[in-house]
Protein backbone atom coordinates (compact mmCIF):
# COMPACT_ATOMS: atom_id res chain seq x y z
CA UNK A 1 0.00 0.00 0.00
CA UNK A 2 1.39 3.38 -1.04
CA UNK A 3 1.05 6.07 1.64
CA UNK A 4 2.07 9.62 2.55
CA UNK A 5 2.82 10.25 6.22
CA UNK A 6 0.85 13.20 7.67
CA UNK A 7 1.70 12.99 11.38
CA UNK A 8 3.60 10.87 13.90
CA UNK A 9 2.31 10.64 17.49
CA UNK A 10 4.47 8.98 20.20
CA UNK A 11 2.77 5.92 21.70
CA UNK A 12 4.35 3.86 24.51
CA UNK A 13 8.13 4.08 24.76
CA UNK A 14 9.60 4.12 21.23
CA UNK A 15 6.41 3.26 19.34
CA UNK A 16 4.29 5.75 17.42
CA UNK A 17 0.91 6.05 15.74
CA UNK A 18 1.27 7.19 12.13
CA UNK A 19 -1.60 9.01 10.44
CA UNK A 20 -1.31 8.87 6.68
CA UNK A 21 -3.25 8.97 3.43
CA UNK A 22 -3.30 6.37 0.71
CA UNK A 23 -5.00 6.10 -2.67
CA UNK A 24 -7.98 4.68 -0.74
CA UNK A 25 -8.14 7.46 1.88
CA UNK A 26 -7.18 7.94 5.54
CA UNK A 27 -5.20 5.29 7.38
CA UNK A 28 -3.68 5.08 10.87
CA UNK A 29 -1.33 2.36 12.08
CA UNK A 30 1.07 1.46 14.89
CA UNK A 31 4.77 1.59 14.03
CA UNK A 32 6.63 -0.32 16.72
CA UNK A 33 10.08 0.98 17.65
CA UNK A 34 9.96 3.73 15.02
CA UNK A 35 11.28 6.37 17.46
CA UNK A 36 14.45 4.34 17.98
CA UNK A 37 17.09 5.60 15.48
CA UNK A 38 18.40 2.03 15.18
CA UNK A 39 15.02 0.58 14.20
CA UNK A 40 14.75 -0.70 10.63
CA UNK A 41 11.75 1.56 10.05
CA UNK A 42 13.20 4.67 11.74
CA UNK A 43 13.22 6.54 8.42
CA UNK A 44 9.42 6.49 8.55
CA UNK A 45 9.61 9.12 11.27
CA UNK A 46 9.33 11.98 8.76
CA UNK A 47 6.25 14.03 7.84
CA UNK A 48 5.31 13.80 4.13
CA UNK A 49 7.48 10.75 3.57
CA UNK A 50 6.13 8.49 0.82
CA UNK A 51 6.39 4.74 1.35
CA UNK A 52 5.05 1.39 0.28
CA UNK A 53 3.94 -0.43 3.43
CA UNK A 54 2.54 -3.75 4.57
CA UNK A 55 0.38 -4.01 7.69
CA UNK A 56 -0.56 -6.82 10.05
CA UNK A 57 -3.80 -7.02 11.99
CA UNK A 58 -3.11 -7.85 15.65
CA UNK A 59 -4.38 -7.44 19.17
CA UNK A 60 -3.90 -3.67 19.08
CA UNK A 61 -6.35 -0.86 18.42
CA UNK A 62 -4.52 -0.14 15.18
CA UNK A 63 -3.04 -2.38 12.49
CA UNK A 64 0.72 -2.83 12.97
CA UNK A 65 3.43 -1.90 10.48
CA UNK A 66 5.05 -5.10 9.22
CA UNK A 67 7.39 -3.69 6.57
CA UNK A 68 8.07 -0.42 4.76
CA UNK A 69 9.89 0.47 1.58
CA UNK A 70 10.72 4.17 1.29
CA UNK A 71 9.69 5.67 -2.05
CA UNK A 72 10.75 9.25 -1.31
CA UNK A 73 12.05 10.86 1.84
CA UNK A 74 11.41 14.63 1.88
CA UNK A 75 14.53 15.34 3.93
CA UNK A 76 17.41 17.04 2.09
CA UNK A 77 21.13 17.20 2.81
CA UNK A 78 20.57 20.82 3.80
CA UNK A 79 17.17 21.38 5.39
CA UNK A 80 16.49 25.12 5.70
CA UNK A 81 13.98 26.40 8.21
CA UNK A 82 11.24 27.47 5.80
CA UNK A 83 11.49 24.22 3.86
CA UNK A 84 10.85 22.16 7.00
CA UNK A 85 8.07 24.53 8.08
CA UNK A 86 6.48 24.13 4.65
CA UNK A 87 6.43 20.34 4.96
CA UNK A 88 4.64 20.57 8.31
CA UNK A 89 2.22 23.18 6.95
CA UNK A 90 1.27 21.08 3.90
CA UNK A 91 0.78 17.99 6.06
CA UNK A 92 -1.51 19.92 8.44
CA UNK A 93 -3.55 21.35 5.57
CA UNK A 94 -4.10 17.90 4.12
CA UNK A 95 -4.93 16.25 7.42
CA UNK A 96 -7.20 18.90 8.93
CA UNK A 97 -8.98 20.58 6.01
CA UNK A 98 -9.85 17.70 3.68
CA UNK A 99 -12.46 14.99 4.08
CA UNK A 100 -11.51 11.38 3.40
CA UNK A 101 -12.70 11.38 -0.23
CA UNK A 102 -11.03 14.75 -0.82
CA UNK A 103 -7.68 13.37 0.41
CA UNK A 104 -7.92 10.68 -2.25
CA UNK A 105 -8.37 13.45 -4.82
CA UNK A 106 -5.22 15.29 -3.66
CA UNK A 107 -3.03 12.19 -3.16
CA UNK A 108 -1.03 12.21 -6.41
CA UNK A 109 -0.81 16.00 -6.45
CA UNK A 110 0.69 15.98 -2.96
CA UNK A 111 3.34 13.45 -4.01
CA UNK A 112 4.34 15.67 -6.96
CA UNK A 113 4.32 18.78 -4.76
CA UNK A 114 6.65 17.19 -2.19
CA UNK A 115 9.10 16.21 -4.92
CA UNK A 116 8.99 19.68 -6.49
CA UNK A 117 9.35 21.39 -3.11
CA UNK A 118 12.46 19.33 -2.40
CA UNK A 119 14.09 20.61 -5.60
CA UNK A 120 12.90 24.22 -5.38
CA UNK A 121 15.18 27.06 -4.24
CA UNK A 122 12.36 28.48 -2.09
CA UNK A 123 9.00 27.04 -1.06
CA UNK A 124 6.55 29.91 -1.53
CA UNK A 125 5.20 29.28 -5.04
CA UNK A 126 4.46 25.61 -4.40
CA UNK A 127 3.15 26.30 -0.90
CA UNK A 128 0.68 28.98 -2.08
CA UNK A 129 -0.47 26.89 -5.05
CA UNK A 130 -0.98 23.80 -2.89
CA UNK A 131 -2.94 25.79 -0.29
CA UNK A 132 -5.13 27.21 -3.07
CA UNK A 133 -5.71 23.68 -4.42
CA UNK A 134 -6.76 22.40 -0.99
CA UNK A 135 -9.21 25.30 -0.66
CA UNK A 136 -10.62 24.63 -4.15
CA UNK A 137 -11.11 20.95 -3.38
CA UNK A 138 -12.82 21.98 -0.15
CA UNK A 139 -15.33 24.03 -2.16
CA UNK A 140 -13.81 27.53 -2.03
CA UNK A 141 -13.50 28.61 -5.66
CA UNK A 142 -12.55 32.30 -5.47
CA UNK A 143 -13.05 34.56 -8.48
CA UNK A 144 -9.54 35.63 -9.45
CA UNK A 145 -9.94 36.61 -13.10
CA UNK A 146 -12.61 39.31 -12.91
CA UNK A 147 -14.72 41.29 -10.46
CA UNK A 148 -16.78 38.90 -8.36
CA UNK A 149 -19.77 41.29 -8.53
CA UNK A 150 -19.97 42.67 -12.07
CA UNK A 151 -17.53 40.53 -14.06
CA UNK A 152 -15.37 43.47 -15.12
CA UNK A 153 -11.71 42.78 -15.79
CA UNK A 154 -10.79 46.46 -15.55
CA UNK A 155 -9.77 48.61 -12.57
CA UNK A 156 -9.53 45.70 -10.11
CA UNK A 157 -8.58 47.33 -6.81
CA UNK A 158 -8.72 44.63 -4.15
CA UNK A 159 -9.15 40.97 -3.30
CA UNK A 160 -11.80 40.23 -0.67
CA UNK A 161 -11.94 36.83 1.04
CA UNK A 162 -15.30 37.85 2.53
CA UNK A 163 -16.82 38.63 -0.87
CA UNK A 164 -15.18 35.73 -2.65
CA UNK A 165 -12.66 37.29 -5.00
CA UNK A 166 -11.51 40.35 -6.87
CA UNK A 167 -13.49 43.58 -6.58
CA UNK A 168 -13.34 46.41 -9.12
CA UNK A 169 -13.35 50.14 -8.40
CA UNK A 170 -17.07 50.54 -9.21
CA UNK A 171 -18.16 47.72 -6.88
CA UNK A 172 -15.92 48.67 -3.96
CA UNK A 173 -17.70 49.35 -0.67
CA UNK A 174 -16.33 51.54 2.12
CA UNK A 175 -15.79 48.54 4.40
CA UNK A 176 -14.23 46.24 1.76
CA UNK A 177 -10.79 45.06 2.86
CA UNK A 178 -7.92 46.70 1.01
CA UNK A 179 -4.72 45.54 2.66
CA UNK A 180 -2.96 43.70 -0.17
CA UNK A 181 -0.57 45.18 -2.72
CA UNK A 182 -1.05 44.67 -6.47
CA UNK A 183 1.74 42.12 -6.50
CA UNK A 184 0.19 40.18 -3.61
CA UNK A 185 -3.18 40.13 -5.40
CA UNK A 186 -1.46 38.78 -8.49
CA UNK A 187 0.10 36.03 -6.35
CA UNK A 188 -3.38 34.98 -5.17
CA UNK A 189 -4.56 34.95 -8.79
CA UNK A 190 -1.57 32.85 -9.89
CA UNK A 191 -1.98 30.43 -6.98
CA UNK A 192 -5.67 29.75 -7.73
CA UNK A 193 -5.06 29.51 -11.48
CA UNK A 194 -2.34 26.90 -10.99
CA UNK A 195 -3.99 23.49 -11.38
CA UNK A 196 -0.91 21.46 -10.43
CA UNK A 197 1.14 23.02 -7.57
CA UNK A 198 4.28 21.14 -8.62
CA UNK A 199 4.18 23.07 -11.89
CA UNK A 200 3.72 26.54 -10.36
CA UNK A 201 5.23 28.96 -12.87
CA UNK A 202 4.97 32.28 -11.02
CA UNK A 203 7.66 33.97 -8.92
CA UNK A 204 7.17 34.90 -5.27
CA UNK A 205 9.44 36.74 -2.86
CA UNK A 206 9.56 35.60 0.76
CA UNK A 207 7.93 38.70 2.27
CA UNK A 208 4.99 38.64 -0.15
CA UNK A 209 4.69 34.88 0.23
CA UNK A 210 4.38 35.09 4.00
CA UNK A 211 1.82 37.91 3.81
CA UNK A 212 -0.41 36.04 1.33
CA UNK A 213 -0.01 32.78 3.23
CA UNK A 214 -1.12 34.51 6.42
CA UNK A 215 -4.20 35.75 4.57
CA UNK A 216 -4.95 32.13 3.64
CA UNK A 217 -4.37 31.06 7.25
CA UNK A 218 -6.73 33.77 8.53
CA UNK A 219 -9.40 32.63 6.08
CA UNK A 220 -8.91 28.99 7.11
CA UNK A 221 -9.35 29.92 10.78
CA UNK A 222 -12.50 31.94 10.08
CA UNK A 223 -14.10 29.45 7.66
CA UNK A 224 -13.01 26.05 9.00
CA UNK A 225 -12.54 26.96 12.66
CA UNK A 226 -9.09 25.35 12.41
CA UNK A 227 -5.93 26.73 14.03
CA UNK A 228 -2.80 25.48 12.28
CA UNK A 229 0.09 24.81 14.65
CA UNK A 230 2.52 25.41 11.79
CA UNK A 231 1.38 29.05 11.56
CA UNK A 232 3.86 30.01 14.27
CA UNK A 233 6.66 28.24 12.36
CA UNK A 234 5.94 30.04 9.10
CA UNK A 235 5.99 33.41 10.87
CA UNK A 236 9.30 33.06 12.71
Amino acid sequence: MKIIVLSITPYKEKDAIIDAISEQGDISFLAKGILDPKNKNAAMNNVLLTADIELNEGNYKYPVLKSASIIENPMKVTNDYYYLSSLIFMAELTKLLLQDEEKIEVFESLIKSISALKKAKQPWEILLAYTAKVLRIGGYEFEVNQCVFCGSRKEIVTFSFKDGGFVCKDCLEDDTERDLTKNQMLLIRSAFNTKEPAEAAFTCERNDGIIVLNKFIEFIHDSYGVTLKSESLINK
